[in-house]
């Protein structure tokens, strides 16, 4: 894979103005907002002249840059655009209608992110739990981290699909890396292959199509951005995120490879597993440096798809690293920070993503089993993993749950048919109710249950411990 050009525009953060000093796109033209207060960007945000919105956060609060998303659905006028771009600090975010316990290692998220960078410090001290984050709209999981960016693009219904704002962000991206396309999910992929030849290029403005085959034995794509919809009657929301120089790539397959996979039979949306990539790898550069490289070029293109007054370009500048506000005739832009949290809606949207109910308790039904049917063998052609060692083999363990909660279980342990019929009345009568979410130890649960001899809760807790990330 050829490497890409490193970003001339990497030895200044200001944008390309085209000759015109900034001093001048600052002019008094371009009324500016000090101190982006939560009341006046609510009054900006809903203004009905306010056609076109460019948004850069300063916030590395997943819930609250997705509150801040939700808010503009809901607010922004109805025949606006608006752009959002933000890098989150390390997370998983699952789809609206996805199970956390099948698609993330919850125990491994728990153990927490390493932020340090002196070995010498105590490694606990600087590690921070990775954060669950269920969003608003379907798709499937995706893991974010510092060296990957968020985009968002509101607009009226009327005029979405699916492609228009993928190939606005692959324009982007292809002013330095030329081998970014739209696939026929609409995800964005890098060609991994070799040079077409020179008279089957596309041409350039085809954002579906490298001159970099595809087609031959070997060759391949790596996605580097995927896409999640939220779509209502008048407003349609697009938002994905873009791997920049992420450097995380080796450890996603561990924190979205869930223990339960193979026990797990789930109702909802189950996440497309594909190979990945950055759109800069290999360049010994700051993530932050290549994320303001890539945001700017996202604007630029939000800019020149929409035909918007590059005036409003000035609020991204070294000049305004602030969080603040430039508006104009048509447009409002710049940069916005945590203090949006004090708008009653975007903290009210912050505490709903944050609750166990939302993040668990939207979980649509699943059953867990611990063996497999002679039919699934057949129709699969596999079995499931063995059971863990001190389990006993006649284990059999089926749990329903419905939106986080165990509606129904069977549960035995022993070989014998009348003690094992004894057992699951046993252990139902503890288990069925019981939200997974607020179990810490399935020991202490399983003990609560009459009669039952050890050691057999002792080897079926530790297996729903893994099992549910405890």
């Amino acid at each position: 894979m050829h490497p890409v050009r490193s970003p001339a525009s990497l030895k200044s953060l200001r944008f390309r103005s085209h000759g015109v000093p900034v001093s001048l796109l600052l002019s008094r033209r371009s009324r500016r907002v000090s101190s982006c207060a939560a009341s006046q960007f609510a009054e900006l945000a809903a203004e009905p002249g306010s056609r076109y919105q460019l948004y850069v956060s300063r916030s590395e609060d997943p819930f609250i840059n997705l509150s801040i998303e939700q808010y503009l659905l809901k607010n922004s006028p109805t025949n606006s655009t608006v752009l959002f771009l933000y890098v989150n600090r390390p997370c998983v975010v699952i789809g609206r209608n996805q199970n956390p316990w099948l698609e993330a290692n919850l125990r491994l998220l728990r153990l927490g992110f390493d932020h340090g960078t002196n070995q010498d410090q105590d490694s606990k001290a600087m590690r921070r739990e990775i954060d669950l984050v269920r969003r608003r709209s379907g798709g499937g999981t995706v893991f974010h981290d510092h060296g990957n960016v968020n985009y968002c693009v509101i607009c009226p219904s009327v005029d979405f699909t699916r492609d228009r704002h993928a190939e606005m962000v692959v324009k982007a991206i292809r002013k330095d890396n030329s081998r970014a396309r739209v696939n026929e999910r609409h995800d964005i992929v890098l060609d991994t292959s070799h040079l077409r030849d020179e008279q089957d290029w596309p041409d350039e403005s085809d954002m579906h199509r490298t001159k970099y085959c595809n087609s031959y034995p070997g060759s391949g794509t790596r996605k580097v951005s995927g896409s999640a919809y939220k779509l209502n009657r008048n407003r349609s929301l697009h938002h994905g995120t873009c791997l920049i120089q992420s450097p995380n790539l080796h450890k996603i397959p561990q924190y979205l490879q869930s223990p339960a996979r193979s026990f797990m039979k789930a109702r909802g949306v189950d996440s497309v597993r594909s190979p990945v990539a950055n759109v800069y790898p290999g360049l010994e550069i700051h993530s932050q440096l290549l994320n303001s490289t890539f945001q700017r070029n996202v604007l630029e293109a939000f800019v020149s798809l929409y035909s918007v007054d590059r005036e409003a370009l000035a609020s991204f500048t070294e000049r305004n690293l602030q969080a603040s506000l430039h508006h104009n005739k048509n447009w409002v832009s710049g940069y916005l920070n945590e203090t949006l949290a004090d708008l009653r809606e975007i903290q009210s949207g912050i505490d709903e993503l944050k609750s166990p109910d939302w993040i668990y308790g939207q979980t649509p039904q699943f059953t867990l089993e611990n063996h497999s049917s002679e039919e699934e063998n057949k129709e699969k052609n596999r079995v499931r993993p063995a059971l863990p060692q001190g389990m006993p083999q006649s284990a059999r363990i089926f749990i329903t749950s419905r939106s986080g909660t165990i509606t129904a279980s069977e549960v035995s342990m022993s070989p014998i048919e009348a003690v094992a019929r004894a057992e699951v009345e046993r252990y139902s009568q503890i288990l069925d109710g019981t939200k997974i979410h607020s179990v810490s130890d399935f020991g202490q649960v399983l003990r609560a249950a009459p009669d039952v001899a050890d050691p057999a809760p002792t080897s079926l807790a530790a297996w729903l411990n893994v099992i549910f990330g405890k």
